[in-house]
């Protein structure tokens, strides 16, 4: 009998996952108190003379974390439909930072964990392929 062990995700993309699970963990965290207090969070605002962020940029922000986490965890189960719901999603809340808040240049930091977990991702392509090989004895 051999010894056929299953392909396993690198580090590299364990590592990526780990860290954009943390930062969305507290992203989601925070969007949802921030749901939950719009009361409290308007009167310090106006106290504060920053524009009130309204409730459907809150509710976009929230889908969009929650979508990132779930293409986080299908790559960490070596989904294929998992890269896809990761990347559009990224791309998702960049174009929707882009529009709601206008283009500075720390946007560009934000393809740095993405662009990252795009090339362990390609290293490792052969995990994620939904083709069926044949094996040559």
């Amino acid at each position: 009998m051999e010894n056929i062990q299953k392909p396993r995700v690198g580090a590299g993309i364990k590592t990526m996952s780990i860290i954009e699970l943390v930062f969305m963990g507290f992203t989601v965290m925070g969007l949802i108190g921030s749901f939950f207090l719009t009361d409290e969070i308007k009167e310090i605002s106006k106290q504060a003379g920053v524009p009130e962020t309204p409730t459907s940029t809150i509710v976009i922000s929230l889908v969009i974390a929650v979508l990132i986490i779930i293409g986080v965890i299908l790559i960490l189960m070596k989904k294929e439909i998992g890269i896809y719901t990761y990347f559009i999603a990224i791309v998702g809340n960049i174009v929707f930072t882009i529009v709601s808040n206008g283009f500075t240049p720390w946007i560009l930091v934000s393809f740095i964990i993405p662009g990252l977990m795009g090339i362990f991702i390609w290293k490792k392509r052969e995990i994620f392929s939904s083709e069926t090989k044949s094996v040559e004895a």
